[in-house]
């Protein structure tokens, strides 16, 4: 039930906010627009949801479940450490290419988001942990690194594809 909420939550802050904005440029824009929103909602469902909110006690070792040592599980051999390196890529580059189709960022803005995007969700993280949420994930500085390698990747993509998306999609 409580991704039920989160999702009409997130529908509702669409219509409210974004639609409302998008619905006076092209349809095409539009459609663009709305594919960010849809994948930052998903990359949001994958991530963080369902949303917790503490009501009662706090832990107060939350640290304890933080990892500032960059590719720690893997240099450790844990159990799919490369799997969660390889989809944490894979995740964020999307962003990669829809953020600077968008916005008309270039290379700087995109890493900056990326990295201010993933680090929202990881710090988000870690206030769950903090609340008690004993489905929580945990804050990993290797996630800020290779979500940041992954929308780097496909921005790549995208400066290469540009000529070609433009001609296709009048932003």
């Amino acid at each position: 039930m409580g991704y039920l909420f989160d999702f009409m939550l997130l529908v509702l802050v669409y219509f409210l906010f974004f639609y409302r904005k998008w619905n006076r440029i092209s349809k095409q824009k539009l459609a663009v627009n709305t594919l960010l929103y849809v994948y930052i909602a998903m990359v949001l469902f994958v991530t963080l949801m369902p949303f917790t909110i503490p009501f009662a006690g706090t832990n107060n070792f939350f640290w304890e479940t933080a990892n500032f040592e960059p590719f720690r599980d893997l240099r450790l051999n844990h159990g799919g450490a490369a799997k969660e390196i390889f989809l944490n890529v894979i995740m964020m580059m999307p962003f990669g290419f829809l953020f600077p189709l968008t916005t008309k960022k270039g290379f700087s803005s995109t890493v900056a988001s990326t990295f201010l995007f993933s680090l929202m969700i990881e710090c988000a993280q870690l206030l769950s942990a903090w609340w008690g949420d004993l489905h929580s994930r945990t804050f990993d500085v290797t996630d800020l690194i290779t979500n940041t390698t992954g929308a780097l990747t496909d921005f790549l993509l995208f400066v290469v594809l540009r000529p070609v998306v433009s001609k296709i999609i009048k932003i």
